[in-house]
């Protein structure tokens, strides 16, 4: 006879694999803002491509996708606006250098 007090504890549902490229896609979005900033591309491309095999398939990892396209996305403006910066530098440092000869172009 078994004891009423006793019971087996619930089977849990088997966990959904986690999407490779999402972590992939976190990682290089990661790794963009603190060393080369176009690798925030291939962020942006694995993270694109991680959310559409999850939708298809139902695995875990959409929020680290999302969190690859986002910083991918903030690393390549951090290449726009130093671009920006430097162009601007160059303009109005040449501009000053040409002002000061007295040179016209």
């Amino acid at each position: 006879m078994t004891d009423p007090g006793y019971a087996y504890p619930p089977q849990l549902p088997p966990r959904r694999p986690t999407n490779s490229m999402a972590l992939v896609s976190m990682i290089l979005g990661i790794a963009s803002l603190f060393t080369c900033q176009l690798v925030g591309i291939a962020a942006i491309y694995c993270g694109t491509r991680a959310r559409r095999e999850i939708r298809a398939s139902g695995e875990e990892g959409d929020g680290m996708a999302l969190t690859g396209i986002v910083l991918g996305w903030v690393a390549l403006a951090l290449v726009v606006i130093g671009v920006l910066f430097m162009v601007a530098y160059f303009a109005i440092f040449g501009a000053a250098i040409l002002s000061s000869t007295g040179s016209t172009p």
